[in-house]
């Protein structure tokens, strides 16, 4: 039994494969879920900006309830807060940034994002921590204003540029 391309009816060789079609858009009812996501998540970074001391006073309150003293001191009037509500009240703002850049770029450079988040906390925690130690409030100061700004909108913003203008999107390939 010979062959279907054998018989030179429509074989691999007669003509070229039909050129990829990119994927539909998705409709509208499938993007509610990820303007609800969005929705909350907005709303979670605007409650923790403007009920920010009552943020931290229940982030104290928890840190009361598992042991932890009310303040350890601040540093030249910087903080008030325990190093607990602060490493919380923190971690809190940056998830809910970085769960909104992942609904905004749809999963896209999300893992670099939440490194860049990351690195700016940690950078943060250890120049409070180094001022701290050295009594060199500079220092301090400095960790604390990096810590405001990866607690801030505007870390939002430069996460959501940064991450947008990376590498264009790979286009499928066309034939020759």
């Amino acid at each position: 039994m010979p062959l279907f391309w054998a018989s030179g009816a429509g074989g691999p060789s007669s003509s070229p494969p039909p050129p990829r079609q990119p994927p539909k858009p998705l409709g509208p009812l499938s993007s509610w879920p990820r303007w609800l996501g969005l929705a909350f998540f907005g709303a979670v970074l605007v409650l923790l900006g403007q009920f920010q001391e009552l943020v931290f006073a229940t982030l104290a309150r928890v840190g009361q309830a598992l042991g932890q003293p009310a303040a350890l001191g601040s540093t030249g009037g910087l903080s008030q807060h325990s190093l607990l509500s602060s490493v919380a009240y923190h971690l809190l703002y940056a998830g809910a940034s970085i769960g909104a850049l992942h609904l905004l770029l749809r999963g896209r450079g999300t893992r670099r994002v939440a490194a860049g988040f990351a690195a700016a906390l940690l950078a943060g925690t250890g120049l409070v921590a180094a001022g701290r130690l050295a009594a060199w409030p500079a220092l301090a100061t400095q960790g604390h204003l990096l810590l405001d700004f990866a607690s801030s909108p505007l870390a939002l913003l430069a996460g959501y540029a940064l991450a947008s203008f990376g590498r264009p999107p790979s286009r499928p390939s066309e034939p020759v």
